[in-house]
């Protein structure tokens, strides 16, 4: 399994645009195979902060979501509403057996 915490600072101005895009993407997204769970929320002491975190069976199913339309798109738009660059962490996880 393979978690992915992410965070990003919206530009001034174009947060409600940022989540706009964020929850798009989530909604398309979380019926991509191999999406565990797809979400984002505010930070809570930085209204402009927007959080994400993403739970993928493996590695092959992230790079086949990359392969997307909506996530290119995504990933072009972005750019322009958030300042600096996104912070992304990826953590494998060993599956556990129920």
């Amino acid at each position: 399994m393979l978690i992915i915490l992410s965070s990003a600072t919206a530009t001034p101005g174009r947060r409600d645009e940022l989540i706009a895009a964020a929850r798009a993407i989530a909604a398309v997204t979380r019926s991509d195979r191999g999406c565990l769970s797809y979400d984002f929320a505010a930070d809570l002491d930085d209204p402009d902060r927007v959080l994400g975190v993403e739970v993928w069976a493996d590695r092959a199913a992230l790079d086949e979501h990359m392969g997307h339309d909506h996530s290119r798109e995504f990933l072009a738009a972005v750019p322009g509403m958030v300042t600096g660059e996104p912070v992304m962490a990826f953590h494998g996880v060993p599956a556990v057996e129920a």
